[in-house]
């Protein structure tokens, strides 16, 4: 495997409690600024739009209007992620990224690898400045981790935009099949695939779909306690339990009983469209399902193999600072991450958007509370189900390319499932060969 893949990640999962160390050496305690002289402005980079943009605006300008150092932030739309990844690659190229971005942790390992991303440890240990206990004890774990996996004792970024996966379901057509919202407790792949065959045999309807494919193979292979690639760059795809997922998902593919996005790109279509029964998708995505009150949603966990371990996925970008700014913007923009996810604006920003709140604490916000109130309201049937799930959620080990390598699992899974691929051998070492390339790729 090339040496230079991750040559700087020594570890992929931290405990919490190891950010008493100091980070990179140009970022130390004794070196951060911890009070401004002068008003600054900073900028922050993202890929939010409508109702999420909106609330991220309104936590900008309270932040602006409030704040008593002299900090004024600009957030800028930089398009979707792949169009903001783009531009941030560039402005690393040229030293000029602004002082915050939003991005995904693959993104920001090519970035601390060449020192462009601040390590915050410094900060959050500060006597003065830090918010040490509440990473320690509020922040969800699993999110904590996630942005700490590169180097020990270091907290590179602020999670913000998080979510992970449930299932969704069509609960008036699953009683029509004779089924409760019970029998979906505790729910098994294999039973979902009884309650898919009844769903197409008696009313010639698909039962399930992920929504995404490439969560597919990724979450059933972490199932078996694997990572697709894990943080030195092993690829785990020629196994018996790939062999075996993979075969079964093909033939209930090939049956009718399930399917994948294909042309819709997305399952909240035919899932709003009543085309399908259940589908597992992001936690976030719920705002795309319209049902027009003709029938009723609900939510529950994730199904997993019998006799394997659960496991969803957590997903989404986090804040980082980066060090082509003065040390009074990066402390600028460390203030205002910390004000962005306080209790009250990750509860806000949660409510808003479907994105769940990265604080434990939220749930005692009254606007929390006020959105929870409503029995009917799909955000209520949501949230419980992911905030439970969280303490078995995994995140994937943040790789060189790792974007490009979640889209070619995705691509070598709809083929071999849809019976373009033909065979399993085959499967594997396409895969193997294209993502060994991939993650090798500078």
């Amino acid at each position: 495997m090339n040496k230079r893949i991750l040559a700087s990640i020594l570890t992929a999962t931290l405990g919490i409690g190891m950010f008493v160390g100091c980070g990179k050496k140009n970022n130390t305690s004794a070196e951060i600024i911890t009070e401004l002289k002068s008003p600054i402005s900073i900028e922050m980079w993202h890929y939010l739009n409508g109702k999420q943009a909106e609330v991220l605006d309104s936590i900008v300008k309270d932040f602006n209007g409030n704040n008593n150092m002299g900090i004024t932030v600009s957030a800028v739309n930089q398009g979707n992620i792949g169009d903001l990844n783009k531009k941030v690659i560039t402005a690393s190229q040229s030293n000029s990224l602004p002082a915050i971005i939003n991005v995904y942790p693959d993104i920001a390992t090519g970035l601390i690898n060449q020192n462009k991303i601040v390590d915050l440890a410094p900060y959050v240990n500060d006597s003065t400045i830090g918010m040490k206990s509440d990473i320690e004890n509020d922040f969800y774990t699993t999110f904590i981790n996630e942005v700490s996996q590169w180097t020990k004792g270091s907290v590179y970024g602020i999670p913000m935009t998080k979510s992970t996966e449930v299932l969704y379901v069509n609960k008036t057509m699953l009683e029509q099949l004779g089924y409760t919202m019970e029998d979906l407790k505790g729910l098994t792949v294999e039973k979902l695939a009884e309650i898919s065959k009844k769903c197409k045999d008696e009313l010639g309807i698909v039962g399930f779909g992920f929504d995404s494919s490439s969560n597919a193979f990724i979450s059933t292979l972490k199932m078996d306690n694997l990572d697709f690639v894990t943080i030195d760059g092993k690829i785990n795809v020629d196994n018996d339990w790939v062999k075996t997922f993979m075969n079964y998902y093909k033939d209930e593919v090939g049956s009718g009983d399930f399917r994948i996005p294909g042309e819709d790109k997305y399952l909240s279509g035919p899932f709003s469209n009543q085309k399908l029964l259940m589908y597992q998708g992001s936690s976030a995505g719920a705002a795309h399902i319209k049902t027009d009150g003709t029938f009723e949603v609900d939510v529950v966990e994730v199904p997993v193999f019998q006799g394997k371990n659960k496991a969803v996925i957590q997903q989404g970008a986090s804040l980082f600072v980066t060090s082509d700014v003065s040390p009074e913007a990066q402390f600028a923009a460390y203030e205002f991450i910390k004000y962005a996810t306080n209790t009250e604006n990750t509860a806000k920003f949660a409510v808003a958007t479907g994105y769940l709140p990265v604080r434990k604490s939220a749930a005692d916000t009254q606007i929390m509370k006020d959105a929870l109130n409503d029995p009917n309201a799909l955000f209520t049937k949501i949230y419980p189900v992911a905030q439970s799930s969280l303490e078995y959620a995994y995140f994937t080990p943040a790789v060189n390319n790792a974007q490009s390598a979640r889209e070619i699992i995705q691509e070598k899974y709809d083929a071999y499932v849809t019976g373009s691929i033909k065979d399993i051998d085959t499967f594997i070492k396409d895969t193997t060969s294209q993502v060994e390339t991939s993650i090798q790729r500078q």
